[in-house]
């Protein structure tokens, strides 16, 4: 099976402890086509030393520091426009908690799939599957997710998740333009992939594959004040994309 270049960017703020070096290098080092870009969203801790430390490690390896912090969607925005012309881009949670094997499995769903512009990581409780995740994330994420779809007619089942890539090609399109929401920038992809065909809709340019393993690492860096932005956001983003 071919096996495209992709480079998959990881925002990072604060993740001096959370950061496991030793299974991105060996996944980067395994995997000639591959390049890590970590960004450092002007973390406040070590982080900046931690990230110089693996890019000294490996030659795929790299690092964009922002002078300010700008949130997941700044921070992931600003790498995949700093990114090389990788035939894939695409972004992971710097916690692993989707684990990155499950990379390869949404790399083959683009490289089966052409006319696909999009592959995204889902979060499916299921037999045969590691999905760990408290209850009350889960029924909150459910909550969200209904509350989302119906107020913008997006029927996606899980928008939030940290593991996606694309296609170079939709990248002008995805990430040319500052989003909304500092958090649910996701959702304003999904709206903008959508742009890209109108009439006929967009569910043939992303597929949402359900992973095998994830797991929850950690108290959620999310603070009090994202969950009351959270409503507010939802509404600018539907006044901007109607």
């Amino acid at each position: 099976m071919r096996d495209p270049l992709l480079t998959l960017v990881v925002p990072c703020y604060n993740e001096e402890t959370r950061l496991d070096a030793t299974s991105f290098l060996e996944w980067v080092g395994a995997r000639p086509s591959r390049h890590l870009l970590f960004v450092d969203d002007a973390s406040t801790d070590n982080t900046a030393a931690v990230l110089e430390r693996l890019r000294q490690q490996h030659p795929r390896v790299s690092v964009l520091r922002l002078d300010r912090n700008h949130g997941k969607a700044g921070a992931v925005r600003a790498g995949v426009l700093h990114a090389d012309a990788s035939e894939l881009v695409g972004f992971w949670d710097a916690d692993l908690s989707a684990p990155l094997s499950e990379v390869d499995r949404l790399v083959d769903v683009l490289v089966n799939n052409p006319d696909l512009l999009c592959a995204a990581g889902i979060r499916v409780m299921r037999l045969g599957a590691r999905i760990e995740r408290s209850f009350v994330r889960h029924v909150l994420g459910r909550l969200f997710v209904t509350v989302a779809s119906s107020l913008l007619k997006l029927y996606a089942y899980d928008t939030q998740c940290g593991a996606k890539l694309f296609r170079r090609d939709a990248v002008g399109t995805l990430f040319g333009d500052e989003f909304v929401s500092r958090w649910l920038f996701d959702i304003e992809l999904y709206l903008r992939l959508r742009t890209l065909a109108p009439d006929a809709g967009f569910d043939g340019l992303v597929c949402e594959l359900m992973l095998n393993e994830w797991k929850a690492v950690g108290p959620s860096s999310l603070r009090l004040r994202d969950f009351v932005r959270a409503p507010v956001d939802l509404v600018r983003i539907h006044r901007r994309y109607r």
